[in-house]
């Protein structure tokens, strides 16, 4: 059987790497070569080809390209300068080879990619032909040892390795990256300790971003500080409710750094200005209509950079979850693409409802689409949220008959339930600081701040008393 391989390569050796690739007992085929990316995906969207080879310093290579060739089942190889090794082993690619490389070596590394196991990490054997090595071949490539035969000898190699966003977990072997991934990301390893809190619900406006707010700041205080993010691409406002005056979008430069294998902690960190203490902010979106600067395959890397920059991560997004408009669901963009890829990576999904009668409608509408879609990875916590909760919506006895409504409805026995505190609300956005600073004794404060204290796994809340007034920024 004949692997089909796409060529999209910038340097002279191009010609050299199809005459090894095709030639007799190589099991490969060159079955296009291209100029550019565009016609990479097309000739991968048509399943011409399992095995993609692309010059890194190709126009439009990024972290993208690495995941929608993935999706259409096409592994990818990318050949890239000695400088650049690192940074494209932050791609999602495959596997990373070295431009210069002789063109029986390059040949010998797709093969050896076309032979991995799926999902298995990828290596190189070191007599591969044309490495210089003693026994090597200098001629057309022959079949290379098979990759678990073949312990990794240069761990550690990526943007992580010896920083402080911490190892890539990279393998591989003169001169070839084979990139390993974790829960379905190829190319991001060694995820850190900290644990990422999604803050989504019902459609409407039912108090997401006041929770998302408030949860982040509890958390803050709690533990070591906190990373908040507006991942809104519907409405977003966190910079408004906290009075942060800033025309640019932190998250879209972190996307773009992520989409071109430059984020790491610590340049995470820079684009998060400090509010309320220890309270990190990512900002979202000037523009609801900008959400196409917010790919899924770079949000993976964000939502993984801060798990290592900060012990919690809120994330505040928008009600949508899935695209029904007919976009193509490999290549098009997703309109609610930033809400499923924080979905999928959360440790914790807050599902945030109203407490009166179009809200509880919702809020079980809500819950049954997100099981349905399945979008939680395995081991992920739910917790339910009910907010304005006050008898002349939901009776006498609102938190009674809510409950029972939910059990009803939804199979939910143990909602949070966040009593409707108009005032002190009202005064935190007034003068733009989070309720925990604004009405520490605030019900609802204190209810946001009990959820909080039970996520981090302590009996109580409140070990460190908030102080009122302005959040402090700098």
């Amino acid at each position: 059987m004949t692997t089909g391989v796409l060529l999209a390569l910038t340097g002279a050796e191009e010609g050299a790497v199809v005459r090894a690739l095709d030639a007799p007992g190589t099991g490969m085929r060159v079955v296009r070569r291209c100029a550019d990316v565009p016609e990479v995906l097309a000739a991968a969207s048509a399943g011409l080809g399992a095995v993609a080879v692309l010059a890194a310093d190709l126009p439009g290579v990024d972290r993208t390209v690495t995941a929608r060739l993935r999706a259409a089942g096409v592994r990818t190889l990318l050949v890239a300068r000695a400088q650049d090794r690192d940074r494209c082993a932050a791609l999602g690619a495959d596997a990373v080879g070295g431009a210069g490389a002789e063109p029986a070596t390059l040949a010998a590394q797709v093969i050896a990619l076309a032979r991995a196991a799926p999902g298995q990490p990828f290596a190189v054997a070191s007599d591969v032909p044309g490495n210089g090595k003693p026994g090597a071949h200098t001629g057309s490539a022959q079949p290379a040892v098979p990759p678990a035969a073949i312990p990794p000898t240069e761990p550690d190699v990526g943007p992580g390795a010896g920083s402080p966003a911490g190892g890539t977990g990279v393998t591989g072997v003169t001169g070839v990256t084979g990139v390993t991934g974790t829960t379905g990301m190829t190319g991001v390893t060694g995820v850190g300790d900290g644990r990422l809190v999604v803050v989504w619900g019902a459609p409407g406006a039912p108090g997401r971003t006041t929770v998302a707010v408030t949860l982040a700041a509890e958390l803050a205080r709690l533990g070591t500080g906190a990373l908040l993010v507006d991942a809104d691409t519907e409405a977003p406002s966190v910079t408004q409710v906290l009075g942060l005056l800033d025309d640019s979008s932190a998250i879209a430069v972190a996307a773009r750094h992520a989409s071109h294998g430059r984020l790491d902690a610590a340049t995470l960190r820079r684009l998060c200005p400090v509010v309320d203490d220890d309270l990190r902010v990512l900002t979202g979106l000037t523009r609801a209509d900008r959400w196409r600067e917010l790919p899924a395959a770079a949000l993976e890397v964000v939502w993984e950079t801060a798990r290592r920059m900060s012990s919690w991560t809120v994330v505040d997004v928008g009600a949508g979850l899935g695209d029904e408009a007919g976009f193509d669901p490999v290549y098009g963009p997703q309109r609610h693409q930033a809400a499923a890829s924080a979905l999928a990576a959360a440790d914790v999904v807050v599902v945030v409802g109203a407490g009166e009668p179009v809200g509880m409608r919702r809020l079980v509408m809500a819950l049954s689409d997100l099981a349905e879609r399945a979008v939680l990875r395995p081991g992920a916590e739910r917790v339910v949220v009910v907010t304005r909760v006050r008898p002349a919506a939901a009776g006498p006895h609102p938190a009674r008959s809510i409950l029972e409504a939910l059990t009803r409805f939804a199979g939910v026995t143990d909602a949070v339930l966040v009593p409707d505190d108009r005032p002190a609300l009202d005064k935190a956005v007034l003068i733009a600081s989070t309720l925990t600073s604004a009405a520490p004794g605030s019900p609802a404060r204190q209810a946001l701040q009990a959820l909080a204290a039970r996520l981090v796994g302590e009996p109580t809340a409140g070990r460190r008393r908030a102080r009122p007034g302005l959040a402090r920024r700098r």
